[in-house]
């Protein structure tokens, strides 16, 4: 019969998939709850409870600012965090299958710089305008789609880790010029303060208005992620020896890019841009839901979502009442291990 402590723990060392998926929603919803008592203003436990409380039975209580400080502000901000956070990750999980790259991830690729310059131009240029209230969000998608698909037309064939990283520097470079120089055409200084907002990432000013879109983008790309986890399992094995088992490698490359690019799009029109998210939960959680996808996603957008809510606790607190942007934290966090792993990826390349 099997023991307690073996349905908990593996053969190999790696906690069971229940377990994992338990302790990772447990970990999401302390982080969550708790980013609701720090920021410019602490709150207590009975003040934020309270306010909770009211708010479920349909009213909105005494303290006004209070109310509107955890339910208008607060609230809406942290199911952002939590719903970027899980999206990023998943993303970097998609772009570091079809790459056969560990170092793949929207920020390093160029991929989320894209998507800021389609954003930008379309606030400050008007482009996409045929779109009407959607404009900004599909010229992100097409910035960010036009992105990717540079870096893999460069890229070839090669498996470089190098190359690759080297190669979507180049092209994150050129649309970061591109997002720059349209800020700087902004006719108006409200124009290029709402422009700049893309550059380094921030989820100020969120409101409830903002998650619908966001949050039907999480569920489609997790169940995206779920119908075709056994075709990128497969990709595991190398493009060749996935097509040699019928898998239509180049379809399902180009439908995964454009699913990786839409989902992007949508954060980045809501957020702008925020680094190294989809580089550091895929590592951490291959460590421990292993390589098969259908796990791996479902864990990493738990971890991502609890990674980025706490980064912007950070952000709203460590310089209170001012606001550090979110792309910066992640940066300081990312940047170290996004060199841990080049460096490993460069020294297996010389060997």
């Amino acid at each position: 019969m099997e023991s307690r402590q073996s349905k908990v723990i593996r053969k190999n060392g790696g906690l069971s998939p229940i377990f994992l998926i338990l302790l990772l929603i447990l970990i999401t919803a302390a982080v969550g709850i708790g980013s609701l008592f720090v920021g410019s203003v602490r709150l207590d436990v009975s003040e934020v409870l309270g306010i909770l409380a009211d708010a479920l039975k349909g009213r909105k209580g005494e303290n006004a600012n209070l109310w509107n400080l955890i339910i208008r502000i607060r609230l809406p901000r942290i199911l952002m965090t939590l719903l970027a956070g899980a999206i990023l990750s998943v993303v970097g999980i998609l772009m570091q299958t079809i790459t056969r790259n560990p170092l793949a991830e929207p920020f390093v690729l160029g991929v989320s710089s894209g998507a800021s310059t389609g954003a930008v131009g379309a606030i400050v240029l008007g482009w996409c305008s045929f779109m009407g209230n959607g404009k900004t969000f599909f010229a992100a998608f097409v910035g960010s789609f036009a992105a990717i698909v540079i870096v893999l037309l460069l890229q070839g064939r090669s498996a470089s880790p190098v190359r690759l990283v080297l190669t979507g520097m180049g092209v994150s470079s050129f649309f970061q010029a591109a997002t720059t120089l349209i800020v700087y055409s902004a006719q108006n200084e409200s124009q290029s303060r709402s422009a700049m907002f893309w550059i380094t990432g921030s989820f100020s000013g969120v409101s409830w208005k903002d998650l619908p879109l966001p949050l039907a983008a999480f569920l489609l790309l997790l169940l995206f992620c779920q119908i075709i986890g056994k075709e990128l399992d497969l990709l595991l094995l190398g493009q060749t020896a996935a097509a040699q088992t019928g898998l239509n490698v180049r379809r399902l490359q180009l439908i995964v890019v454009a699913a990786a690019s839409a989902a992007v799009a949508v954060i980045v029109a809501e957020s702008g841009v925020i680094g190294f998210v989809g580089l550091i939960i895929p590592h951490i959680m291959r460590k421990f839901a292993g390589v098969k996808h259908r796990l791996l996603v479902l864990a990493s957008a738990l971890g991502g979502a609890a990674f980025l809510a706490a980064a912007d606790s950070i952000a709203r607190t460590v310089f209170a009442p001012r606001e550090v942007p979110i792309g910066i934290m992640t940066s300081f966090v990312g940047a170290p291990i996004f060199i841990l792993i080049i460096k490993r990826a460069y020294s297996e390349d010389r060997d």
